[in-house]
C-alpha cells in the first residue's frame, strides 16, 4: 500500500502535467471573423444589442475583418461613415492579437484624455465581457498586475492608449501594430515632431511585412483630411452589391438617380417613402430588399470588397468603376488587367470605403431625412457629407484661391444692386489709422452678394473718422428694380487698442442693431455664429456680442464653395461679387487664412489663422463680422407675401454637388405618391413623378 506522501507526489505531479499541458496548447488558429464570433462580446453599455459579437450582423465588416489577416497586407485604412466599422473594428483587431497573435500594440486617440477614456469606458469592458481576454490581461487593482488604463500587459506584448498630442509616448518602444481612431482630429504636429501618424506607425517598420497599422475615420474637407489622403494612397476598395431584381453588381452611391422620394401635394418631403434604385435596371429597392442584398454579401466570395484604384498594364490605363461584370477580379477581389490577365500591383495598402447607404442598422429613411434637416445650411451639409456617406467635402480649395474668387466677379455695383437682395449689413474692422467696412446684401435661403467694401482713412481715436463711418452707415442703396434698401444691422470688432470707444459709438446707435463685438474661436468648443446673449465689459458695462468666428469662418468657405450656374438662377447660400468697388488686393485678403486642427487643452480643434505672419486678413474679416450681423436679425425680415408659396412651388436646393462633386440632388418638385413599379419591368423613366435626390 502507497505511503500517503507517495499518493500526494503523484497527484501533485499530474496537476503539473495537466497544466502544463493545457497552457501550452496553442489556441485554435482563426481568422478575425471566426474569432469574433466565437470569443467576442459586447458589453451591455456599449451597443443596443449586448452579448455574443456575430459579424453577420453587420456584412460591410467582414471583408475589412478578413483583410486583417492577408499576409500580403500591412496597411488598412477604413473611410467609413459613422456607427459603422471604425471603433468595434479597432477593439476586434487588438482584441484578436492579445488572444490569437500576441503581439506589443499601440491605441492612438486624438489626445491622451481621449485614450485615457476610451480604454476605460470602451476596452476595459470589453476585456470584463470577454472571458478569453478577462484571462490574459489582469484586474488592474491587482499588485503587480503591469495593467493600468493605459497600459495592459498580457502574455507575449502589451497596449497601450496614448494621444496623438503626445509625441514622447508615440516615439517610444517599438510596437507590432498600431490603432489609430479618429485621425482627422489628430493636430498636425505632435510636439514639434512632426505628424503623429507617422511618428506612432513608425514604431511599427522594424517588423517589416509582420507589422499591420490600421486607421479608421470619417473624412472631413478634401485639402485636410489625413484619413482621406490615405485611402486615395491605398487600393481603394469597394463593397459590389447584388441587385435584388437583375442581379447585377454594383457600388451603392447617393445620386439622383439611385436615391430617390415622393413629396406631397403641399411640397412636403415624404422620407418614408425613399426606395434605393439599382443603377443598371433601374428598379426601386424597398428596405426589405436592400437589407437583404447586404446580408448576401456574406455569401460572396471576396464578401463584395474589391480593389477600384486605376492602374496601368499593357500600354493602357484602366479603372476598374468603369468595368462591367465581375470577371476582372479573383476571388478574393484583387483586380486584374483585362488585356494579359495579370493582377494589378499591390503594395500591401488595402483601404475600404463605407457609407450609411450601406448599413443594416440605418434605414435608409433615416438617412434622407438626415440630408433634409441639413442641405439648406452648409455646415449641417458639410457634417452630413462627412459622417452619412463618408465622403470629402470637395471644391472648396480651388473656389478659395484669391485667382479662382476674381474671376467670379459678376456686372454689379453698389449704384444697382441685384434683385435677389432682401436686405443688407455690415461688417467693419477697426484699426488705429482706418475703419474698413464690408456692406453685404441677402437674399433667400442666405444668398449674398458683397455690395462694396470702403477703406476709410483716418485716427480711429478722433471723431472725423467716426462721423464719417455713421454716415456710411446711413447711406440708402438702390436695387435693379428701383426698390429703396438701407442697412439693418452692423457688426463691429472691438477688440484691440479703440475697444472703448467702438463700445461707446455702439451703445450710442443700438437702437440701429449697431452692435460691439468680440471674435472668439473654437477652442472652448463649437461655439455659436451668434450669441443668445451679449456679455458686459467690465468697465463700462457696455453690451458686447462674442462671435464665434471660426464657425463663422467654415460657414463662408463653404458658401464660397457653392458653384454658381451659368443661367444666373438663384443659388442658396452662394457668395457673389461686384465688377468694381474692391480694392485691388480685396480677393487676396478673403484668401489668407486657412483651417488647420491643432491642440487645445488636449483637445483637437478645428481653427483658422493666417497663412503667412503679417498677412492683411481686414477683407476676411470684415465679411466674418457681416454673417454675424445677418444672423443677429430675425428671418421675417427676408420674407416677403409670396415666398412660401413661391418655395413650394419652385424650391431651389443647396445641391451636394456645388459642395461634394459626388452628389448632384436635383430641383425638387411636387408630387404625388408613385404606385408602385411592376417588377417584370423594372425602369427609372417609367415613373417621371419620382422625386430625385442625389
Amino acid at each position: 500500500m502507497k505511503h500517503w506522501r507517495t499518493i500526494a507526489s503523484e497527484r501533485i505531479d499530474d496537476v503539473f502535467a495537466e497544466c502544463r499541458q493545457r497552457d501550452l496548447k496553442p489556441p485554435p488558429k482563426l481568422n478575425l471573423v471566426e474569432w469574433a464570433d466565437e470569443y467576442r462580446y459586447v458589453a451591455r453599455e456599449n451597443t443596443a444589442n449586448p452579448g455574443r459579437w456575430k459579424t453577420r450582423r453587420v456584412p460591410v465588416s467582414i471583408g475589412p475583418m478578413m483583410a486583417v489577416t492577408e499576409k500580403d497586407t500591412q496597411v488598412l485604412t477604413a473611410m467609413a461613415c459613422t456607427q459603422l466599422m471604425k471603433t468595434e473594428f479597432l477593439q476586434n483587431v487588438a482584441s484578436y492579437h492579445i488572444h490569437q497573435d500576441p503581439s506589443p500594440i499601440l491605441f492612438i486617440q486624438p489626445t491622451q484624455k481621449l485614450a485615457v477614456s476610451f480604454s476605460k469606458e470602451r476596452f476595459q469592458k470589453t476585456v470584463d465581457t470577454t472571458p478569453v481576454l478577462r484571462e490574459l490581461i489582469p484586474d488592474a487593482k491587482s499588485r503587480d498586475s503591469g495593467t493600468t488604463l493605459e497600459h495592459k500587459e498580457y502574455p507575449g506584448g502589451a497596449l497601450d492608449f496614448v494621444g496623438a498630442n503626445s509625441p514622447t509616448d508615440l516615439a517610444s518602444r517599438p510596437k507590432r501594430i498600431t490603432l489609430a481612431d479618429e485621425v482627422d482630429l489628430y493636430p498636425a504636429d505632435a510636439g514639434g515632431m512632426g505628424d503623429p501618424l507617422a511618428l506612432g506607425e513608425e514604431r511599427s517598420s522594424t517588423f517589416n511585412k509582420r507589422r499591420l497599422n490600421v486607421r479608421v475615420c470619417s473624412p472631413s474637407d478634401e485639402e485636410t483630411s489625413k484619413i482621406y489622403h490615405e485611402y486615395m494612397a491605398s487600393d481603394q476598395r469597394k463593397c459590389f452589391v447584388r441587385c435584388p431584381h437583375c442581379d447585377e453588381e454594383q457600388v451603392l452611391y447617393w445620386s439622383r438617380e439611385t436615391v430617390q422620394w415622393d413629396k406631397d401635394d403641399n411640397g412636403n418631403h415624404l422620407s418614408n417613402t425613399a426606395q434605393y434604385f439599382c443603377s443598371k435596371c433601374g428598379a426601386g429597392w424597398s428596405e426589405k430588399e436592400r437589407k437583404l442584398a447586404l446580408l448576401r454579401i456574406a455569401d460572396e466570395t471576396d464578401y463584395g470588397w474589391r480593389q477600384t484604384k486605376p492602374f496601368t498594364c499593357c500600354g493602357k490605363t484602366h479603372n476598374p468603376l468603369e468595368w462591367s461584370g465581375a470577371g476582372h477580379w479573383n476571388e478574393k477581389g484583387r483586380s486584374h488587367c483585362p488585356e494579359c490577365k495579370k493582377a494589378s500591383h499591390y503594395e500591401g495598402h488595402a483601404g475600404f470605403h463605407v457609407s450609411k447607404l450601406y448599413s443594416t442598422r440605418h434605414s435608409l429613411f433615416d438617412v434622407v431625412k438626415e440630408f433634409l434637416n441639413s442641405y439648406k445650411k452648409p455646415l449641417m451639409l458639410r457634417k452630413w457629407t462627412n459622417t452619412a456617406l463618408a465622403e470629402v467635402v470637395k471644391g472648396i480649395k480651388l473656389a478659395l484661391s484669391a485667382e479662382g474668387l476674381a474671376e467670379r466677379v459678376e456686372g454689379y455695383s453698389h449704384e444697382a444692386i441685384p434683385e435677389g437682395v432682401r436686405l443688407l449689413v455690415v461688417g467693419a474692422d477697426t484699426q488705429d489709422d482706418r475703419i474698413e467696412m464690408t456692406v453685404v446684401g441677402y437674399g433667400l435661403d442666405d444668398e449674398n452678394w458683397v455690395i462694396r467694401h470702403v477703406v476709410l482713412d483716418g485716427d480711429t481715436a478722433g471723431k472725423r473718422v467716426w462721423d464719417e463711418f455713421d454716415r456710411e452707415l446711413r447711406q440708402v442703396y438702390y436695387r435693379e428694380d428701383g426698390k429703396r434698401l438701407s442697412i439693418k444691422a452692423t457688426c463691429i470688432d472691438s477688440q484691440g487698442h479703440r475697444a472703448a470707444i467702438v463700445q461707446s459709438f455702439c451703445a450710442k446707435r443700438k437702437h440701429r442693431r449697431i452692435y460691439a463685438i468680440k471674435g472668439k474661436g473654437n477652442n472652448a468648443g463649437h461655439r455659436q455664429i451668434w450669441p443668445k446673449t451679449p456679455s458686459r465689459t467690465k468697465n463700462s458695462g457696455e453690451h458686447v456680442y462674442i462671435v464665434g468666428v471660426d464657425t463663422a469662418k467654415d460657414l463662408i468657405a463653404l458658401q464660397l464653395g457653392v458653384l454658381l450656374p451659368e443661367d444666373g438662377a438663384p443659388t442658396p447660400n452662394a457668395t457673389h461679387f461686384p465688377c468694381d468697388d474692391l480694392p485691388a488686393d480685396y480677393f487676396a485678403q478673403m484668401t489668407a487664412e486657412q483651417a488647420i486642427i491643432k491642440e487645445h487643452a488636449g483637445k483637437p480643434v478645428r481653427c483658422w489663422e493666417p497663412k503667412e505672419e503679417g498677412i492683411r486678413n481686414e477683407a476676411w474679416d470684415c465679411k466674418v463680422y457681416a454673417a454675424a450681423a445677418r444672423l443677429s436679425l430675425p428671418d421675417r425680415l427676408m420674407s416677403k407675401p409670396g415666398d412660401r408659396a413661391k418655395k413650394a412651388k419652385s424650391e431651389q436646393l443647396v445641391e451636394p454637388d456645388k459642395v461634394v462633386q459626388e452628389s448632384k440632388p436635383a430641383t425638387p418638385r411636387t408630387t404625388k405618391r408613385s404606385l408602385p413599379r411592376p417588377a417584370a419591368e423594372p425602369t427609372r423613366s417609367s415613373n417621371k413623378f419620382r422625386r430625385r435626390f442625389k
